[in-house]
């Protein structure tokens, strides 16, 4: 009878063997946790069906890791852009759409990233408070708006015949109003204050290139207003008759045409609602 004799380890020799085996074992332990690239198409769109959008995020980003080229590629990363959208991570489906558009110059499906960039850049326009409160989005921040204007403008731009053009105008007219709005905005506060200069330069500005905009009548009536302020009546005068000539119902003419506008000064004409919430709502009354 034979006895089986092992040879010596050095301590040094087994912790090698031994970290050997355990690494061996974390990879074959990760293949084992690793789908196939179908797999992991399939389960995001399971998880888009079913609302689950960060889900969906999380399987399509798994693919692309484990599968950077595949028979999926294109069609995951057009999806990822839309599930992060829906899950209201729209600085992230702003940031899949330029990568998209960087890595697959000339995709038929360009426009439709196009679209979706500028569509992130729209809602996050609409903040928490916009969302869900009665406040105006003109009175507050628009510089994610002013992105998502030149976002649709380049879509209309580069694919004026695209699916997604019409909708991308519609928005774009809306996002053109606000932005009157906020010079208006802008231009009441200026006068609250006195600086009837400066709220001269932003109706001018209404006028000028927003024409059309809704905020373009009342920018009229309080260009009228200003000019009597300053004791300019010539011009003053010119600028009631384009108001009762354009817009003979609005609601600052009294019934023998004559301006009845009253901005007011400092804190008197804020609403309650202004003041309670330390001016992030509400605004100014404009009372007549």
């Amino acid at each position: 009878m034979h006895t089986l004799v092992l040879p010596s380890l050095s301590p040094l020799r087994l912790a090698l063997l031994l970290l050997l085996a355990l690494m061996a074992g974390c990879a074959s332990n990760a293949k084992k946790g690793t789908l196939t690239e179908k797999e992991y198409y399939d389960a995001a769109q399971r998880s888009m069906k079913s609302g689950n959008f960060q889900t969906a995020t999380e399987n399509l980003e798994a693919m692309e890791s484990h599968y950077p080229v595949g028979q999926y590629t294109d069609q995951a990363q057009l999806d990822l852009i839309y599930a992060k959208f829906r899950h209201q991570d729209f600085p992230g489906a702003s940031a899949a759409a330029d990568r998209f558009m960087r890595l697959h110059p000339g995709h038929p499906q360009t426009d439709y990233t196009q679209y979706m960039k500028g569509l992130a850049a729209y809602e996050g326009n609409r903040d928490l408070i916009t969302r869900y409160m009665p406040v105006s989005a003109a009175h507050r921040d628009l510089s994610a708006g002013r992105d998502a204007f030149r976002e649709f403008a380049l879509l209309i731009e580069r694919f004026p015949d695209s699916p997604y053009a019409a909708d991308a105008r519609a928005r774009m007219r809306h996002l053109r109003n606000q932005m009157a709005e906020n010079e208006l905005h802008v231009a009441r506060y200026y006068a609250k204050r006195k600086a009837y200069v400066a709220s001269l330069s932003r109706t001018r500005w209404i006028i000028e290139n927003y024409p059309g905009a809704p905020a373009v009548p009342d920018a009229l009536a309080l260009q009228t207003w200003t000019y009597g302020r300053l004791g300019l009546k010539e011009l003053a005068e010119q600028q009631l008759a384009l108001l009762r000539q354009n817009y003979p119902e609005h609601p600052n003419l009294d019934t023998l045409g004559q301006l009845t506008l009253d901005i007011g000064s400092g804190n008197d004409n804020r609403s309650w609602l202004n003041i309670v919430s330390f001016g992030l709502l509400g605004g100014y009354r404009v009372e007549d």
